[in-house]
């Protein structure tokens, strides 16, 4: 045991010790931005990142989320209003014409009635979006339902416009 920690020890000071050749060293671009010199050589003269922004999978998804908008009802209703059709004609436009991810429809419903009448409720509500979906020709592969019924409250309070805001299907993005 004692030699495989003399050996291991001895390979990181070895590593440590070797570092990089003077040759290997990028210039600093932020030292002196005039100079090409830190343009790497396998990056065929295209150069590289300056910056340290990175665009990553969780960030495409959040941008997605942030163009797609929630479907309001009526009270007791799971009909889609034709303002509440055009929403969702652009949100259909916009998942038909995007990949690289899928949907939530999370029905809703406002604090008014039973926990299995809401739960009812959000699921038609959620499933009156899905068909319209559906129809507009987005595949049933990348949409699915839930109905949150009254348990998930967008906005607390019991005035008619909270209760309306919590009428609503919201359209979550997942990754594929």
């Amino acid at each position: 045991m004692k030699k495989i920690t003399l050996v291991f020890m001895c390979a990181l000071i070895i590593s440590l010790v070797a570092g990089c050749r003077p040759d290997d060293v990028i210039e600093d671009p932020d030292e002196n931005p005039d100079s090409l010199s830190f343009i790497a050589d396998d990056t065929l003269d295209v150069g590289v990142w300056v910056d340290d922004t990175v665009i990553t999978y969780a960030d495409q998804l959040a941008d997605h989320q942030l163009v797609l908008n929630d479907i309001f009802f009526g009270y007791n209703a799971e009909d889609l209003s034709a303002e509440m059709l055009e929403i969702l004609m652009a949100d259909a436009d916009y998942v038909l014409n995007n990949q690289g991810f899928r949907l939530l429809l999370e029905g809703h419903c406002d604090a008014r009635g039973t926990i299995d009448y809401n739960l009812a409720l959000g699921e038609r509500r959620a499933q009156s979006v899905y068909d319209y979906f559906v129809n507009y020709g987005i595949p049933v592969s990348r949409i699915e339902t839930v109905s949150y019924g009254k348990e998930r409250p967008f906005v607390s309070g019991d005035d008619d416009w909270a209760l309306s805001q919590n009428r609503r299907v919201h359209l979550r993005v997942l990754p594929e």
